[in-house]
């Protein structure tokens, strides 16, 4: 029996390890470290790469790796083989981090290793050229990121301060808009005593800190800088309202302290790790926002915005607004796109020309530029040359050309700085007025001089989940009334309620609805036999009141009713055919609640000297299931996405009759 089981749990074991069903077993993935060596001469600290061989993708460009050295001191480098100069001696960690542009394989992981300096001497360290360009926006505070974010894998925020005293940073990440948090906080350098502060401020506290703030300078970039400035100025208090809408818009909120006894610039790092509840198919932008509020001086609020991608190309297209709401967005909304480029070749690139195929649901001809990069002016100015010009090829299709530029090469001998070789473009346009809820695609060919084009990614918009309330306003009647009930019915109108999801687009949908209408019922059944006599009042020849009585063989039977009935639409199965044209099919629960009814016999006598008898005979006693179920087919024409459409209704009841009901409907 023993060995039974033991080969049971063999055979198990082995099963498992074929198939996966097992968590026991960890499958390595990016197990390759980003590692280097080091060597010192002359007090001088040489860094030197050692990675593996990158493997480009078949048909695809030329691979290359991105570096970003810290070198445990507060400094850093994005050069492949730097040196640098440590002021003290000591024990120093410096991390390597890369990233594999064009590659086919893992992205190497991060590596730190020791540095010892045995004897240094202070001298006026002359800084790494992207330390010495870091403060282009403001001069004061900078982000910087090392990677995009691509799900599963880390990124380096490098956030820069160039300011005497003292000061809290704030960094926002996690954009409500987006729902899921995406980016994780990991951690970060202490290389500058950075006081962190683990304990969220609560609201009074937040409040009275931007109470103090009298105006702020806003920039922004992605890499490269988009040299855009906004200054703002706040009366006493009026900070507050700015910075609680600013805050407002994100989850997670980090935040630490600083102090600095000269302008000697200060640089942090902050480890982000990208979840794969990222937005990886959207190839979105998110925004990070640093905000700097010093003791003395303006506060500076930096935002940094970082392309969401499925892989590490530096040729993408990117829509801020991923995730939209149909409910704002179809007035004309605004659509922010970039389309980022980098040249990896050895010489210039003097013609960059971007052909975007838009999506239909956007109007070219609402082109906007926002910022670009390399900086140039409009063709349609004195000069034509180092210059853009931007016109339509065909009806979906916008081109925007960079004439006679000179944009550096990656692989150039004299390259220091690798976002000089980077240029981009953004851009807004404005939706169509007629917009269906569908995903909508962009994507652009990017040509460097007389190359092949470059195809990037696809900009993918997606509308978010909503539910969209519906106001119901209507008539109806029977065609066939229930069996039970050979009155007539007069429905004095019907409002109504009701809840689906936000104009679904050419797929079936659910939709809960709730009405209530006020009728009236009347039945009257004649010669209805029966004989017998009923009381009555005379007055005789001498004015007195006396009681006699009425014999009769017959009488009228009139029956009347208010009743407020109820629908209830549990099951309510539609498809919006185009956004003029839906239909749906389902089944509702319909009962009647009595408000008031009476019965009146009317005795006509045997003796045609008395007239017919009129008795009340109060209430009556309602005859069948006040509750029945029934099924329905709709159809509804006009705005059936927002706005309003008018419906007709056929419902079948069986034994409970057929109905037909005719309505006004308003999405909002």
């Amino acid at each position: 029996m023993r060995i039974f089981y033991l080969t049971l749990f063999c055979f198990a074991s082995s099963f498992s390890v074929l198939y996966g069903q097992t968590s026991d077993i960890a499958v390595p993935i990016d197990t390759v470290l980003a590692d280097f060596q080091v060597s010192t001469a002359d007090g001088v600290t040489q860094f030197e790469p050692i990675l593996p061989e990158l493997k480009g993708i078949p048909g695809g460009r030329q691979p290359f790796y991105t570096y970003l050295w810290d070198f445990g001191d507060g400094h850093f480098s994005v050069q492949e083989k730097p040196t640098h100069h440590y002021n003290k001696p000591g024990n120093y960690q410096a991390n390597l981090y890369v990233v594999n542009n064009y590659d086919d394989g893992p992205r190497p992981k991060r590596r730190a290793k020791g540095v010892r300096v045995d004897s240094a001497k202070r001298v006026a360290l002359a800084p790494s050229p992207v330390e010495e360009h870091f403060f282009g926006s403001n001069g004061v505070f900078q982000l910087f990121k090392n990677a995009n974010a691509l799900p599963g894998q880390d990124m380096v925020i490098v956030a820069g301060i160039k300011h005497q005293g003292k000061g809290r940073v704030f960094l926002l990440t996690n954009e409500k808009a987006y729902g899921a948090e995406g980016l994780k906080y990991a951690g970060q350098s202490r290389y500058n005593d950075e006081k962190m502060v683990t304990e969220p401020m609560n609201t009074d506290a937040m409040q009275s800190l931007w109470a103090t703030i009298s105006k702020v300078m806003v920039t922004y970039s992605g890499s490269p800088d988009y040299g855009i400035k906004e200054e703002q100025s706040f009366e006493a208090g009026k900070a507050v309202d700015y910075f609680s809408a600013l805050y407002g818009d994100y989850q997670t909120i980090t935040q630490y302290e600083v102090e600095s006894e000269s302008d000697e610039p200060q640089f942090s790092f902050i480890n982000l790790d990208v979840t794969p509840e990222m937005l990886a198919d959207t190839n979105a932008i998110v925004t990070i926002t640093g905000v700097y509020v010093p003791d003395n001086g303006e506060a500076m609020v930096h935002k940094l915005e970082v392309p969401v991608v499925t892989s590490h190309d530096p040729n993408k297209m990117s829509l801020k607004q991923s995730r939209l709401s149909y409910r704002t967005v179809a007035k004309k909304k605004e659509l922010i796109y970039k389309v980022q480029f980098q040249n990896d070749g050895e010489g210039d690139a003097k013609n960059v020309t971007l052909e975007m195929l838009l999506p239909e649901q956007v109007d070219p001809t609402t082109f906007q530029l926002l910022s670009l990069y390399p900086a140039c002016d409009s063709c349609a100015t004195a000069t034509d040359r180092g210059c853009w010009r931007q016109f339509m090829k065909g009806t979906d299709t916008l081109v925007f050309h960079f004439k006679d530029i000179s944009l550096p090469g990656t692989k150039a001998a004299d390259i220091t700085d690798q976002d000089s070789t980077k240029g981009f473009i953004r851009f807004s346009v404005k939706t169509r007025k007629k917009l269906e809820n569908k995903p909508f695609r962009a994507q652009t060919k990017i040509v460097f001089d007389q190359n092949e084009p470059i195809v990037t990614n696809r900009a993918t918009g997606r509308f978010r989940k909503g539910i969209s309330p519906i106001i119901f306003a209507g008539y109806g009647g029977f065609i066939a009334s229930p069996k039970d009930r050979t009155g007539k019915f007069q429905e004095l109108g019907q409002l109504g309620i009701g809840i689906a999801p936000i104009a679904p687009y050419r797929k079936l949908y659910w939709q809960l609805e709730l009405y209530a209408s006020p009728s009236r019922y009347k039945e009257a059944v004649y010669d209805i036999p029966e004989r017998g006599h009923v009381p009555v009042e005379m007055v005789d020849k001498d004015g007195q009141v006396r009681q006699t009585e009425v014999y009769y063989d017959r009488y009228h039977r009139v029956r009347r009713s208010d009743e407020l009935n109820l629908r209830i639409v549990p099951l309510h199965i539609r498809y919006n055919f185009n956004s003029f044209l839906a239909a749906g099919i389902g089944g509702m629960m319909e009962g009647r609640i009595s408000m008031d009814n009476n019965e009146e016999r009317i005795y006509i006598p045997l003796e045609t000297m008395f007239d017919p008898v009129h008795v009340d005979q109060g209430a009556w006693d309602e005859l069948g299931n006040k509750w029945s179920a029934k099924a329905f087919v709709d159809v509804t024409a006009g705005r059936v996405y927002f706005g309003p459409s008018i419906g007709f209704r056929y419902a079948y009841g069986a034994s409970r009759g057929q109905q037909w009901h005719v309505y006004l409907a308003w999405r909002l």
